[in-house]
C-alpha cells in the first residue's frame, strides 16, 4: 500500500526546475507543498527532526520529481514556528527528473545552506538538454555558481564530441542579458568544458590527448597542453599544445600555447609527427587510383 504525506514546508529538497531547466534544488514557488509517497511508509523521527519516506519513494513539486528507495529529509524548528528543511538525502536508484533533465545514481545529498548537490554512483548520469555528462565517482552541481564537476573518469557528449578527462567541469550559460539572476531563469544549457588530468577529445575520428582541456561548446574550439597527443587515422603527432576546430575538423599541433597567440605557460615539448603512409592505390577519399 502506497502511502502520500504533504510536505507543507518553506523549501523541501527537490529540484526546482518548474520554469527552469538547470540542476538547481530550489523552486520557483518554494511555498507550495510537496508530495511525497513512499510503498513502505513515511516515519516522522521527532527526536531526531527527521522524515524518511521508505521503498518506492518519490516526491514531487509541479513537474520535477526525485525518486529513490528511500528519502530523508533532515528539518530544523524556526523561530516563528515553522519547519526548515536544510537537507535532503535520497539513497538508493536515485533518479531525479525535471523537464530539461535526468541524473541518476545511487545516492544524492543536497545541501540547502551551500546550495550544492552532490551525486553519488558508478555511474552517475546527467542527461541535459544538450549534452551527457557521466562519471564514475562523483557529480556536483553548484547552484550559486552555475557550476557541475564530474570526478571519475568523467565524459561529456555532445553532437558527436567527446571530452574525457579524471575531473570534468561543465559551465552552464548565464540567463539572456536583461533577464533575472535568479537560478529559476538559466536555460540548463552547457557552455564550457574544462578538464583536468588524462584528458581525452574524440572529434571526426581524431583523438587528442593532453594532461588539461578547454572546450567552448558554442564556438566547437578546444585547447589542450601539456604532453599533447594527435592520432588521426594511422597519423600520429606529439607537441605542447594544441588548437582544435570540431566544426570544420582541423587540429593544429605547437610547442606552446605562446606560439599558438594562447596565454598560457611559455615552456613545451618540440613539436614531432609520426606520419604513417597511405597504402599503395588507397586516396583520402578510400578511392583506388
Amino acid at each position: 500500500m502506497t502511502m502520500r504525506f504533504c510536505f507543507f514546508v518553506v523549501a523541501l529538497c527537490i529540484p526546482g526546475f518548474a520554469n527552469a531547466q538547470t540542476l538547481s534544488f530550489r523552486s520557483g514557488d518554494p511555498d507550495k507543498p510537496i508530495e511525497v509517497t513512499a510503498d513502505r511508509g513515511i516515519e516522522w523521527q521527532q527526536e531526531e527532526n527527521l522524515f524518511i519516506a521508505r521503498g518506492s519513494a518519490r516526491a514531487i513539486q509541479g513537474g520535477v520529481e526525485v525518486l529513490a528507495d528511500e528519502i530523508v529529509a533532515h528539518y530544523r524548528e524556526t523561530k516563528g514556528g515553522g519547519t526548515d528543511v536544510y537537507r535532503v538525502d535520497a539513497l538508493g536508484n536515485v533518479t531525479i527528473k525535471s523537464a530539461g533533465e535526468t541524473a541518476t545514481g545511487n545516492a544524492a545529498v543536497y545541501d540547502f545552506e551551500q546550495a550544492v548537490l552532490v551525486m553519488e554512483g558508478s555511474p552517475v548520469t546527467l542527461e541535459t538538454v544538450d549534452g551527457t555528462v557521466k562519471s564514475y565517482d562523483t557529480l556536483q552541481y553548484w547552484e550559486q555558481e552555475n557550476v557541475a564537476v564530474a570526478v571519475g573518469n568523467a565524459s561529456a557528449t555532445q553532437d558527436g564530441q567527446t571530452l574525457t578527462a579524471d575531473t570534468l567541469t561543465a559551465r552552464f550559460k548565464e540567463p539572456d542579458v536583461g533577464a533575472s539572476s535568479d537560478t529559476s531563469n538559466r536555460s540548463g544549457e552547457l557552455s564550457r568544458l574544462e578538464g583536468f588530468g588524462n584528458v581525452r577529445l574524440e572529434s571526426k575520428g581524431d583523438v587528442v590527448l593532453g594532461d588539461r582541456g578547454r572546450y567552448d561548446l558554442d564556438t566547437g574550439m578546444a585547447t589542450l597542453d601539456g604532453n599533447v597527443r594527435i592520432t588521426s587515422e594511422q597519423n600520429q603527432m606529439s607537441g605542447g599544445f594544441a588548437v582544435v576546430d570540431t566544426k570544420r575538423g582541423v587540429s593544429t599541433l605547437y610547442a606552446n600555447s605562446t606560439e599558438a597567440g594562447v596565454p598560457g605557460p611559455s615552456q613545451g615539448l618540440r613539436v614531432r609527427a609520426l606520419l604513417v603512409p597511405r597504402p599503395k592505390g588507397v586516396t583520402g577519399s578510400g578511392i583506388s587510383e
